[in-house]
């Protein structure tokens, strides 16, 4: 076979840098986007941000839902920390080498209030004797060493009864073998339920001993508000600073020379290519958000038991873009609503098959929650019974496998481990 040449014409997409950036921008939420945008104007001299004032920053994003909800979702408050309080108390409240116990055991103590099983070079009776000291000045339970002795720190010396619940009861406890345990104590059904109503007043975890105080601060992207009976929403931009062009750059290019003025034309072309990015990006997601309302109407009065079925594909379909963009678009934003503030990817869920009505799997995640939550504790509902119940009152045919896979993803035990005395 004699060698050829030939010609093929091909059209490909090249992942330019560029390219590359405008898909990351797309990704960002609320604060990754500011962070990007004071680096661009470190990396580009003629890019000018206008950073808005603290009142704007604030009150911006919250002035059309402010008639429908509280500002709760800016800061969230941290935990107290026990330790330096604690440690404090120690000082104020003891003498000698009842401090330096006690401080011994509060630096050991891990972030639920419990203290490990031996601390160096303290002795078993010191440990107990600082583990003792502490309950005068902390929360009950503080420095436990298990959950056994952290249970029996919290409760009066005469309840003879809890005492050996704890003791000895509570494996059969948590396998719901009432029977077995009545046996065991030596108790009647109604002295070993007012037992565990003792118990369940107790707290397996002392205290919350925070390292920092750290203020977490939550910023959700878009906000669905109501107005006139109508919902409307806006994208929460008011953090933003206002990417300008330096004007100063502009009027002395002219008189630079062809190498600096070259420089500066590449810099002026990366400011176009950041304003367009930005209001594609803006753009993308006003249109994803749009038939996110449109179609999640009762969602956002209601919450999760009214949220219909809506996957990516559709939305794309709906306005012309690829899957892979709205995808990318919905990453990691936060959507605040009259019904709470969710993940935006949250709002997405898939159609169950084989139903006359349409209830997306989140709704119907809901539905099991709340039969559950509604049962008799006594006789727990069987997954099986659950997919009676939702067959017969809401027509949705799910197998028995299914509601236990519901059940799982929900965090609920079977109906064997529900039981209640």
């Amino acid at each position: 076979m004699d060698p050829s040449l030939k010609l093929q014409q091909q059209q490909k997409v090249m992942m330019t840098p560029q390219l590359q950036q405008s898909i990351e921008l797309l990704q960002y939420n609320a604060y990754e986007l500011e962070q990007f945008l004071y680096e661009q104007q470190l990396e580009n001299p003629l890019i000018d941000l206008q950073s808005p004032t603290f009142q704007e920053r604030v009150f911006s994003a919250t002035y059309n839902s402010a008639s429908t909800m509280p500002n709760e979702f800016y800061t969230k408050r941290a935990e107290p920390n026990y330790r330096e309080e604690l440690f404090q108390l120690a000082a104020l409240t003891f003498e000698g080498e009842d401090i330096r116990l006690t401080q011994t055991v509060i630096m050991h103590l891990d972030h639920k209030g419990y203290s490990p099983l031996q601390i160096g070079h303290l002795s078993v009776q010191q440990h107990n004797r600082a583990i003792q000291l502490l309950q005068q000045i902390g929360p009950a339970g503080v420095g436990a060493r298990n959950l056994q002795e952290c249970l029996l720190l919290q409760i009066e010396e005469k309840d003879f009864d809890l005492q050996q619940l704890i003791q000895s009861g509570l494996s059969l406890l948590a396998e719901r073998k009432f029977l077995a345990l009545q046996k065991s104590l030596q108790l009647s059904k109604e002295q070993l339920s007012n037992c565990i109503h003792r118990l369940q007043q107790l707290t397996p975890v002392p205290c919350t001993l925070s390292q920092e105080n750290d203020t977490l601060y939550v910023t959700p992207d878009i906000i669905v508000f109501l107005e006139d009976g109508t919902l409307h929403f806006s994208l929460n931009d008011g953090s933003l600073p206002i990417v300008q062009l330096d004007e100063s750059y502009k009027n002395i290019t002219s008189f630079l020379p062809q190498s600096e003025q070259k420089y500066v034309k590449q810099h002026f072309k990366h400011y176009n290519w950041l304003i367009h990015s930005l209001q594609q990006r803006r753009q993308t997601i006003i249109q994803i958000m749009s038939v996110v309302l449109e179609h999640q109407q009762a969602f956002f009065i209601h919450g999760f038991s009214s949220l219909k079925p809506l996957t990516l594909q559709d939305v794309a379909t709906k306005i012309d873009m690829h899957v892979s963009t709205v995808s990318r678009a919905i990453r990691n934003k936060r959507i605040q609503t009259p019904a709470g503030t969710y993940l935006w990817k949250d709002l997405f869920s898939s159609k169950i098959d084989n139903m006359q009505a349409q209830h997306s799997q989140t709704s119907i995640l809901e539905m099991v929650k709340n039969i559950i939550t509604a049962e008799n504790k006594q006789k727990p509902l069987s997954d099986q019974k659950i997919a009676e119940i939702l067959a017969n009152s809401h027509q949705i045919q799910i197998a028995r496998r299914t509601i236990s896979k519901y059940r799982e993803e929900l965090g609920i035990q079977a109906a064997s481990k529900r039981k209640e005395l």
